[in-house]
């Protein structure tokens, strides 16, 4: 997870900002969600996904629990956590934004777009963004990662076949399909886009183009995301790689 202002340690009202003050006064998802009540939340067909990140006893630690329905949108949420002062007030504000969302859509949320949401039309910031601002949250990767998928056959033929034993057409279509249906609608949302490379071992080429080509969000969290989301449902162990945005993709099979 980025780096976040270290607001915990503030101690008087007056270190913190106007915009922290506000969101203090009304705080909308802090608290705890049984999954009873998630899933009430989310509707027929939906679930609770629960997820936490950092150290039980890390200032930034947070429990996080979704309400996402049958389309995999996100319908309410609340989010536990040990600190006080600026750092609730910022994951307040970030549950708000992932609220409305597709689950797989909010592994794009970043401390720059907190701050603006916090800031609103106030001249000052809501707080100091750090050098990693467009990193998106790590803790809302981990949600996306652990959202229930329905169930499927069991695998016979070709798809039964160990990684190992697969020949490159094979590879390509699996790593296409965790592509299209965990990757690309994340990048689309934001008028982004992949393309495959290359495939050179474990060694994965990949290419952004659209608004993915420049923003710094496509070379850090977002980047990780790709590489987990692939390994851990096809139980490889793939290095992702961005190429040069101006190198010819060579045909992969």
């Amino acid at each position: 997870m980025p780096t976040l202002p270290d607001v915990t340690s503030m101690a008087p009202d007056r270190d913190l900002t106007p915009a922290i003050l506000a969101r203090l006064a009304r705080l909308q998802h802090a608290g705890e969600w049984t999954d009873g009540e998630a899933q009430s939340a989310a509707g027929a067909g939906g679930q609770a996904v629960r997820t936490n990140h950092g150290a039980a006893t890390a200032p930034d630690h947070i429990e996080l629990v979704l309400a996402v329905d049958a389309a995999g949108i996100i319908r309410g949420g609340r989010f536990r956590c040990q600190a006080s002062g600026g750092l609730l007030a910022i994951y307040d504000a970030m549950v708000e934004l992932a609220i409305g969302r597709a689950l797989v859509d909010t592994v794009t949320i970043t401390p720059r777009q907190v701050e603006n949401h916090l800031r609103g039309d106030r001249p000052e910031p809501a707080f100091q963004l750090g050098d990693d601002a467009d990193q998106p949250y790590y803790v809302l990767r981990k949600a996306a990662e652990r959202l229930h998928t329905p169930a499927v056959p069991a695998a016979t033929g070709t798809a039964a076949l160990p990684w190992i034993a697969c020949g490159l057409f094979e590879k390509v279509r699996r790593i296409e399909g965790v592509l299209d249906s965990m990757v690309r609608p994340a990048l689309a949302s934001d008028g982004g886009g992949l393309d495959l490379v290359d495939l050179k071992g474990d060694e994965l080429w990949v290419q952004y183009h659209g608004a993915c080509g420049s923003c710094s969000s496509s070379i850090g969290g977002t980047l990780q995301f790709i590489q987990d989301s692939l390994n851990n449902h096809l139980g490889t162990a793939l290095a992702v790689k961005v190429s040069s945005v101006d190198e010819t993709a060579p045909s992969l099979i």
